[in-house]
């Protein structure tokens, strides 16, 4: 079917939005792409068009929405070893050829994603964002780049996105404090989501209380400047001093949180991005899911690149997830898609609801047990 046409799809469960129920046997009516309208099958029926598509037993919901990948990275693949942590799986990427780009490599990771029914990604570029947005063009995906600010040193030319992106930060012990601030306050101006690493490994944590440890020693070799101090506090409670945390921010892994981490990330509403996946391929532990949840904390789900990912699939990632967290289908909707696409700008994604994209899933038939009603 085209964009142009009228048609209908039902099916056993329809999640409009996260939040309200799903609606048995419900049905969609889209018209020209968008969502004209959503809801039981018995008052659908009456005003549907010839163009009925019954989906049967299928739980249909709002197309996933991946809020955090770094497709340049996508020629590199697995390390040959997995979960031995984060200092060794960051040394084995430096020695990898990570300023080289691989048009054909991003265009099938794009397709991978395509795949997988993802409607949108937020990518984060570091060297080559203007050739990933180059591949992006010619996909079915939305997608925003966002320009990742790094180092100790840096001029103007660092807080310029390509065309339609944003500005990131990578991580309080590789960024300089004021440039974080800066593509924070760059952002803010412009209307769009940053973008962060925070308390992704032990060592970063370690490394911020007390300026100790092996990861630190590998940073200080590489990356901080002679006279850094570390703030003697959690990466949450520092990135929060800064300013970093609002309603805009997203913060990528949050794998080590404390109690009054997670606290502190409910009262600035920011927005934690999980990668189930790449955390337990670094090995760097698994996130606080539930407390975060449960504390109000929204939460959305990112691939990670595909050196830290076996493939850029978020069915794949909501299921890692499921493994150590259950969940309701209204909080699986909220994570693949309503709460990245608030955050990231998406406007036309994240629900069916009248006047939004349809960009419509097919929850995979290995999760329809897995999700509590």
């Amino acid at each position: 079917m085209t964009d142009t046409d009228t048609y209908v799809l039902r099916a056993r469960r329809v999640l409009v939005s996260p939040d309200a129920p799903a609606i048995e046997d419900g049905a969609i009516i889209v018209r020209g792409g968008r969502v004209a309208e959503a809801g039981p099958w018995r008052s659908i029926k009456a005003q549907a068009p010839a163009a009925v598509r019954d989906m049967g037993e299928a739980t249909l919901l709002p197309a996933p929405v991946n809020a955090h990948c770094h497709l340049e990275l996508s020629h590199l693949g697995l390390p040959p070893f997995l979960g031995a942590g984060f200092l060794e799986w960051v040394r084995w990427l430096i020695a990898q050829p990570v300023a080289e780009f691989s048009p054909a490599a991003v265009r099938a990771a794009v397709a991978q994603m395509e795949a997988s029914g993802t409607a949108a990604v937020a990518d984060i570029a570091t060297r080559k964002g203007a050739e990933v947005a180059a591949v992006l063009e010619n996909a079915t995906l939305d997608y925003v780049i966002q320009h990742e600010v790094f180092g100790y040193t840096y001029d103007d030319s660092s807080f310029t996105p390509v065309p339609g992106g944003s500005l990131a930060g990578h991580a309080l012990y590789s960024t300089d404090p004021e440039a974080l601030r800066r593509a924070k306050a760059w952002d803010k101006a412009h209307d769009k989501a940053f973008s962060m690493h925070l308390a992704e490994h032990a060592g970063e944590v370690e490394l911020l209380a007390g300026g100790a440890g092996h990861f630190a020693d590998f940073v200080r070799q590489r990356i901080l400047p002679p006279g850094f101090a570390a703030p003697g506090m959690s990466p949450v409670a520092w990135a929060a001093e800064l300013g970093l945390l609002d309603e805009s921010t997203l913060a990528v892994h949050a794998v080590h949180l404390s109690g009054q981490d997670i606290a502190l990330m409910a009262a600035s509403r920011a927005t934690v991005c999980l990668c189930p996946r790449s955390n337990s391929v670094i090995g760097v532990g698994r996130a606080p899911v539930r407390t975060l949840l449960d504390a109000g904390v929204p939460c959305c789900l990112g691939s990670d690149s595909l050196a830290s990912a076996p493939d850029l699939d978020l069915w794949a990632e909501l299921a890692a997830l499921l493994e150590f967290c259950p969940l309701t289908l209204r909080e699986a909707g909220a994570m693949l898609s309503a709460n990245a696409a608030r955050v990231l700008g998406f406007a036309r994604l994240g629900t069916l609801e009248p006047g939004k994209a349809a960009r419509v899933a097919v929850l995979p038939a290995s999760l329809e047990g897995a999700l509590r009603d």
